[in-house]
């Protein structure tokens, strides 16, 4: 990974290939998040994302499956793999998309900064220590 501000625009995709997306910029921030709606859809005990602003992401390739996981968010995923892939909020200040940094064809181009909801962090799963703990999305959520 490069320190400093990525290089935009950034591309990933799910597994199968079917689904592609681009991140034209900005990005509010890159962290993990411990929520268990988080870890119920995606199989994981935590989720790295990047968010921005709704305008600066574009599906490229292909047609997401969506749904609506709360009523401040829907997940899309790629329907042919089941590869989980963004997050759309949908804040007072505008929308918003998070996409998984696993997804990424560089995964390694964004760090996390912080770790949001840890008071349902699974006890096991170890985390970076190093990284500013926070028992809500944290300040650097921009969502």
């Amino acid at each position: 990974m490069t320190e400093g501000a990525p290089s935009f625009p950034l591309e990933g995709g799910c597994l199968c290939g079917a689904v592609r997306y681009r991140i034209d910029g900005p990005v509010a921030s890159v962290d993990y998040c411990h929520c268990r709606m988080c870890q119920k859809g995606t199989g994981t005990p935590a989720v790295a994302w990047a968010t921005g602003p709704f305008t600066g992401f574009h599906w490229t390739k292909g047609e997401p499956r969506g749904f609506r996981s709360s009523p401040v968010g829907r997940r899309w995923f790629c329907a042919g793999c089941g590869s989980p892939l963004a997050f759309e909020g949908f804040e007072p200040e505008g929308k918003t998309m998070g996409i998984t940094l696993a997804t990424l064809d560089d995964p390694a181009a964004l760090r996390p900064r912080q770790h949001a909801w840890i008071g349902t962090r699974i006890p096991w799963h170890a985390i970076d220590e190093m990284l500013p703990q926070y028992e809500d999305e944290g300040p650097d959520s921009g969502i």
